[in-house]
């Protein structure tokens, strides 16, 4: 190469100096800018590998601050590979995190499931995507949050806060985007990556059209708070003294497709799943219910573990918050049609609670993204976003493709779960052995080749041997009323295994 030619991918960059900035290492400078829009957990984990990769970002937020709002999620190990890059947030991310077991237990408190590990700290597997960092599952979404924001204040990210977006548009010529408030004010970067949730306005220049959510019939009733609300309930304190550890316990019944609570000493979460009673159920975090309305979802509530009935009536009033269960087909398509504007996250793809991964899925894809971009150099912005696209579309639907058919299966009398050959919520090491930014810089060259030059590729990043094709919800259920066992069809398609 000359010496007055540009390289043409950031990997032929030489740095001319370290940056490090809070004991993190920054790549050589990109030359181009990210505008992200939307705070939450995959968006904050997008800028903050964006800034790692030299890209320089910024973050616009609607809410006027960090949300306090949320429950728990599980994070699996493929959603941190890259966490050992920031040692202010391991380490805080140590300390806020859970390592729970789970069991599954029958309504009124039975064992149908000792307490086990999450597959993935089970001796004898396959290394997690993380290792050797030991997988502490559960977090406090607003926690979890809270240690993503730590950690861009360190780095110097900037977050807007209060800025709505309604639109977005991208200027082909100018190789630039831009997303856009009612008030007027734009925002505009080389690149916008759109990650501001199931409410996005994105889907107008991807799609071309909004996305339809489907309500699945069934309504989750959820709660996070302290531990102080609980004191002087005896069975909730003697529940927690003798946890030796944080435990995550889901409770099965008929026509409750689960009852979920996690105790750990300071916090305690409960959610509850089941049918909906009427249609007025919507999709925030505004709709709170009383306790007691609450507690009157599960069916015959005296005839539940005493546990569950006082961790929901002991919940701080008007704290539980009362969310309909829909879901959207998977979309084909995240990106604009100049690959300017991408979407990540619920945006481009949102999950039902069963499947244990939609945390999880959008902070993979804030790994892979910063990579891919990163590989296509400020020349490359619009099919990084493309090639990003190729490489987890195929995974995340079949992802959200587990999440339905376990709504399915838990939704079951018991006595139909007999002919079950899987364990329940299997999700194999396909899923946790992954990582998700390796896997953009191993296969970055040859999904380009392919959507530039219609070269071969196939993803590596599914249970080894499954054959992949499309699916909708509709045909889902369509194959339930023939009486085919779905769980098992697609649990069945590949390697699903463990070791």
């Amino acid at each position: 190469m000359s010496s007055h030619s540009m390289p043409t991918s950031t990997l032929e960059l030489l740095p001319t100096k370290n940056v490090i900035v809070d004991g993190v290492l920054r790549f050589p400078p990109t030359g181009f800018k990210a505008l992200v829009v939307g705070a939450g957990v995959g968006g904050m984990m997008t800028a903050l590998e964006c800034w790692r990769k030299g890209i320089d970002v910024e973050i616009v937020e609607k809410a006027t601050k960090i949300s306090a709002l949320g429950d728990i999620f599980a994070i699996g190990p493929s959603a941190i590979t890259t966490l050992h890059h920031y040692p202010s947030m391991l380490k805080e991310y140590d300390e806020l995190a859970h390592d729970a077991h789970f069991s599954i237990v029958a309504k009124d408190g039975t064992a149908k499931m000792p307490p086990v590990e999450f597959e993935w700290n089970q001796e004898g597997v396959a290394p997690n995507g993380a290792y050797p960092l030991r997988i502490k599952t559960l977090c406090g979404r607003n926690t979890f949050a809270e240690m993503l924001s730590n950690q861009c204040k360190r780095l110097g990210i900037h977050i807007t806060f209060g800025v709505a977006i309604e639109a977005y548009e991208e200027d082909i010529t100018k190789g630039t985007a831009t997303a856009l408030t009612l008030d007027g004010r734009r925002f505009t970067a080389d690149v916008v990556i759109a990650a501001d949730g199931i409410g996005t306005k994105s889907h107008a220049v991807t799609l071309g059209h909004p996305v339809k959510a489907l309500k699945t019939g069934f309504i989750t009733y959820r709660a996070m708070y302290s531990t102080e609300h609980l004191k002087g309930v005896p069975i909730v304190e003697d529940a927690i003294q003798r946890s030796k550890r944080p435990a995550l316990q889901i409770f099965t019944s008929h026509k409750t497709h689960w009852c979920v609570i996690s105790l750990t000493e300071s916090r305690v979460s409960v959610g509850i799943t089941t049918e909906e009673d009427d249609n007025s159920a919507t999709e925030s975090w505004s709709s709170t219910v009383s306790n007691q309305r609450a507690l009157s979802a599960l069916p015959e509530p005296d005839t539940w573990s005493p546990l569950v009935r006082e961790l929901v009536l002991h919940a701080p009033e008007q704290s539980i918050i009362r969310w309909s269960l829909c879901f959207r087909d998977p979309q084909p398509r995240w990106t604009s049609f100049g690959g300017r504007i991408v979407q990540l996250g619920d945006s481009a793809h949102s999950f039902l609670p069963t499947s244990g991964n939609g945390a999880c899925q959008a902070l993979e894809d804030a790994n892979s993204l910063p990579e891919c971009l990163r590989l296509g150099a400020k020349e490359g912005i619009a099919i990084a976003t493309k090639v990003h696209e190729l490489l987890r579309y195929q995974r995340v639907s079949l992802v959200q493709h587990t999440g339905f058919v376990n709504m399915q299966d838990f939704h079951r009398d018991d006595a139909a779960k007999s002919d079950r050959t899987t364990p329940p919520l299997l999700m194999g090491k396909w899923l946790w052995a992954h990582n998700p930014e390796k896997y953009a810089t191993e296969n970055f060259a040859k999904a380009r080749a392919h959507l530039e030059k219609g070269g071969p590729f196939e993803n590596t990043n599914l249970p080894p041997g499954h054959k992949w094709k499309p699916w909708t919800m509709e045909g889902e259920l369509s194959k339930q009323r023939a009486g085919i066992m779905t769980i098992q069809e697609l649990k069945q398609n590949g390697d699903w295994g463990l070791v």
